[in-house]
């Protein structure tokens, strides 16, 4: 990786994976001997640590979250051509929404610019789909307006993109909940979003913050230390190499 490490959750406890050992340290966990197991087919992103990085970088908020951007739209061509099938990124939770209205303005004017531009120009329309989870009444008219438009030029199957915006998981429960009584179902079968299998968060606190916590619950954990405006796409090859050596074995 180009970054000095980065810390992964196997069972409940984080482990440091530097670049330079962390063959050896999966050897140590005893699965260096096995093969090489699959992509992951749904990985989760949480972009984090854009206000700190415009504070270090003297930047504005707006510069910062359009950049932010511009990297998640590049993590996505590098999960895509890693055979990755989904990705959830979670762009807003309805907490956020109580932020100043100054950083709220510049996320929601990148995030249109995520829309109306750097998806539709790095995507095919008939290979890629995007969906929009979240409470929708929450969210502002040309914030919305730009998604839905989205939605529905894009219905591709190839490759998914689920945004999370205004997104509370006691919310996606109730629903579901809502659902399976009504259909008769587990809800399980009720939630609209299946489960992930890798998380990767743009900072290093180990911290989920209410991201998709029920289909999460078995998936691989990733902290990388490198903020996401510097992040690089070699670094999300080596976090889906270091995926594919560690078993998935979901509880079994």
């Amino acid at each position: 990786m180009t970054s000095a490490s980065l810390s992964l959750c196997y069972g409940f406890w984080p482990i440091c994976l530097r670049n330079e050992w962390s063959s050896d340290y999966i050897s140590y966990l005893g699965f260096g001997g096995l093969p090489v197991g699959p992509e992951p087919g749904h990985v989760g992103l949480i972009p984090d640590g854009l206000r700190r990085w415009a504070k270090c970088n003297d930047a504005t908020l707006s510069d910062a979250y359009h950049r932010g951007a511009e990297k998640v739209t590049e993590i996505l061509v590098a999960l895509a051509r890693n055979g990755v099938q989904t990705v959830t990124v979670y762009n807003l939770s309805r907490a956020n929404l109580a932020r100043h209205c100054t950083e709220l303005e510049a996320v929601y004017a990148a995030s249109i610019h995520f829309f109306t531009t750097l998806i539709p120009t790095h995507f095919d329309e008939a290979e890629c789909s995007v969906r929009l989870h979240g409470n929708r009444n929450l969210l502002p008219p040309k914030y919305l307006a730009a998604a839905q438009d989205l939605e529905h030029s894009m219905r591709g199957s190839a490759f998914r993109i689920n945004i999370l915006a205004a997104y509370d998981a006691y919310d996606e429960l109730r629903t579901a909940h809502e659902r399976a009584q009504r259909d008769g179902s587990d809800i399980s079968a009720a939630l609209d979003i299946e489960n992930v299998d890798l998380v990767i968060r743009t900072t290093p606190e180990p911290l989920l913050s209410g991201f998709l916590p029920l289909q999460s619950q078995y998936a691989q954990l990733v902290f990388l230390p490198t903020p996401l405006n510097e992040l690089e796409a070699q670094d999300i090859d080596d976090v889906i190499t270091a995926y594919r050596r560690v078993p998935q074995l979901r509880g079994r």
